[in-house]
């Protein structure tokens, strides 16, 4: 089976399930996986989440992880119910500790060079770079990669559609969430049109794939 660092080398898109009702959150689900997506990180705010998470972590060819995990009681939570790896914004020691002693892979939030280190030093699996909307974008991350080419860095915040392949030059995988699941489209149910937005998302990496 592939380690999910080997998932996110390959499929490269997260995304990222954040709302305030589960049954938003199930359709969203069902859009993204339909529209090709891979990864799934469900936000621990969502209701019900350690739900969701028991009911797609078995799923076959996805991986399903928790994000917004804010403390160790939360981390063991999301990993008792099956999530196959963790997102924090930030770094978080009990987190990574959690992880770690559950043979976890984990995903730790930083913006500043000092930051991102030190949640490698740490034991961060990848270093979340939040939020890039405030920091530069890829031409950031660009910057940061430069004297510190040993990170594995995921990008978040305000990545759009057409700033995908200009990202991927940098990172590992993004995490994509507005720009997918578009608030006007959620609130009134347009789950085709999401579909055929993440189908579009994942069409992009394709064709970076077979550029390449």
């Amino acid at each position: 089976m592939d380690t999910p660092l080997k998932w996110f080398e390959d499929y490269k898109l997260i995304a990222v399930i954040r709302s305030g009702s589960a049954e938003d959150a199930e359709e969203m689900i069902k859009a993204a996986t339909f529209g090709g997506f891979k990864i799934f990180e469900i936000s621990m705010q969502t209701p019900q989440a350690t739900r969701l998470l028991e009911a797609y972590s078995k799923k076959e060819g996805f991986l399903f992880g928790a994000g917004t995990v804010t403390d160790g009681e939360m981390a063991q939570r999301a990993i008792n119910a099956g999530a196959k790896f963790l997102s924090s914004h930030y770094t978080d020691h009990d987190v990574i500790n959690v992880a770690k002693n559950n043979d976890g892979f984990v995903i730790q939030g930083a913006m500043t060079p000092t930051e991102a280190v030190n949640a490698y030093q740490l034991g961060a699996d990848l270093i979340k770079i939040y939020d890039l909307r405030f920091s530069g974008g890829s031409a950031y991350l660009k910057s940061l990669r430069g004297p510190l080419p040993f990170l594995k860095l995921v990008a978040d915040g305000g990545i759009e559609f057409e700033d995908v392949l200009e990202y991927l030059k940098h990172c590992v995988a993004l995490s994509i969430g507005n720009s997918l699941f578009e608030k006007a489209l959620v609130r009134s149910d347009k789950w085709t049109e999401l579909a055929e937005r993440a189908r579009q998302f994942t069409q992009k990496v394709e064709s970076l794939k077979i550029a390449r």
